[in-house]
């Protein structure tokens, strides 16, 4: 039952570990969140891009 516990103490504090460096890196670059949350429109953005530059 103590490994259990200790287990789960070790999981929790990776999770929060990273759940504060994704906050941390949010708050000062504020990148994280728009690559997960907007894919596709990264992509079209990206592509646009590519296709003003071939000109």
């Amino acid at each position: 039952m103590q490994m259990a516990i200790t287990f789960m103490a070790i999981v929790g504090g990776l999770i929060f570990s990273l759940a504060v460096a994704l906050l941390a890196e949010e708050i000062f670059f504020g990148q994280v969140f728009r690559l997960f949350f907007s894919p596709r429109r990264l992509a079209q953005q990206n592509a646009e891009i590519k296709f003003v530059d071939k000109r």
